[in-house]
């Protein structure tokens, strides 16, 4: 199952709902939105487009590590620590996640950002300042054993929306593994111009800039 997360837009690896209160009008905020970047808005259901080249000024930037275990193979569960930083500055917005099996979820640090309260399963922030950043950790069960003994990790739909548009986004995903018990076999999307993926001792990098939406999977096989 796919999860998302949405901050006045939508990013990834948890699935939610936000909304902004920013006191301005629709067309103000999104002259804002507009002005904030130069690459060009997807308006055409989400359809995913990565981008090679970078932006003039930073763009929102979510930076996630999944940490597998044996503990996650026996059971499912992993661990997510989760940061976004360049949020977008708003008055009010509230983040949802949705995951079918959370715990353990808190609020690790919080930076120009005046306020950022817990209710069961989401955040509200209040006073969103420039170059703020907000970091999450939970435990979350998104790794899967599938029928042919493979396992499965899918984070995404990763998506940035506002209006009809789709905005650029950031996203890294590190996913820490223990190589001697597991295998990578494939990911979806493979490695293009615009998604890199890097292999390292222990640990997988997916790295990418995009509009749209998108999903970023790992099937693993038990050695």
């Amino acid at each position: 199952m796919c999860n998302q997360v949405l901050i006045l837009l939508i990013f990834s690896s948890l699935f939610s709902n936000a909304y902004s209160d920013t006191g301005m009008t629709e067309t103000e905020i999104e002259k804002w939105f507009n002005e904030d970047t130069t690459l060009p808005v997807q308006v055409d259901e989400g359809e995913l487009l990565f981008l090679s080249e970078a932006t003039e000024k930073p763009i929102l930037h979510s930076i996630s590590e999944l940490t597998i275990d044996q503990h996650s193979i026996n059971s499912g569960w992993t661990t997510i620590s989760q940061c976004y930083i360049h949020l977008d500055p708003v008055a009010r917005t509230e983040v949802v996640y949705q995951y079918q099996s959370m715990k353990n979820f808190h609020i690790v640090s919080k930076q120009n950002i005046q306020s950022a309260k817990i209710n069961k399963n989401s955040i509200a922030l209040e006073n969103v300042l420039l170059n703020a950043q907000l970091c999450i950790r939970a435990d979350v069960k998104i790794f899967n054993r599938q029928s042919n003994d493979t396992f499965s990790l899918i984070n995404g739909p990763y998506h940035r929306k506002f209006l009809d548009g789709y905005f650029p986004y950031h996203v890294t995903l590190i996913i820490h593994y223990p190589e001697k018990k597991l295998k990578i076999i494939t990911t979806n999307p493979t490695k293009q111009p615009g998604f890199q993926v890097k292999n390292e001792v222990d640990k997988i990098i997916f790295d990418s800039v995009f509009s749209g939406k998108l999903n970023i999977e790992a099937i693993f096989k038990q050695r």
